[in-house]
């Protein structure tokens, strides 16, 4: 009779055991970023305005004015990116595009 409560609270306590550690894997695998570079690909002296978004929220993870030939770091929670730009005198920014962003890729503008 004891044995078997003593192995009823041990299937219990492994199960609570394996619940948690899929919990934290799959938070951990949420929380992974990649990172990659944007570039503007123009020549030197001719400048663009960015705007780079993670695909995966949304949000803006980078907006500035580059010149040709820079190179900016981003970092995004996805494996993508949706870039956006317009040339110095331009009033809105040009149709965007999603590119892939792991592993230190370049993309290019």
């Amino acid at each position: 009779m004891y044995a078997h409560a003593l192995m009823k609270v041990y299937a219990r306590l492994v199960h609570a055991t394996a619940l948690i550690v899929a919990a934290t894997a799959a938070s951990a695998a949420s929380a992974a970023t990649e990172t990659c570079d944007i570039q503007n690909a123009s020549a030197p002296g001719r400048w663009k305005f960015v705007r780079v978004y993670d695909v995966a929220d949304g949000k803006v993870v980078l907006s500035q004015a580059m010149n040709g030939g820079d190179l900016r770091p981003v970092t995004v929670k996805g494996r993508s990116v949706r870039v956006e730009y317009k040339l110095a005198g331009d009033l809105q920014y040009h149709s965007s595009r999603v590119a892939s962003c792991h592993k230190g890729a370049i993309v290019k503008i």
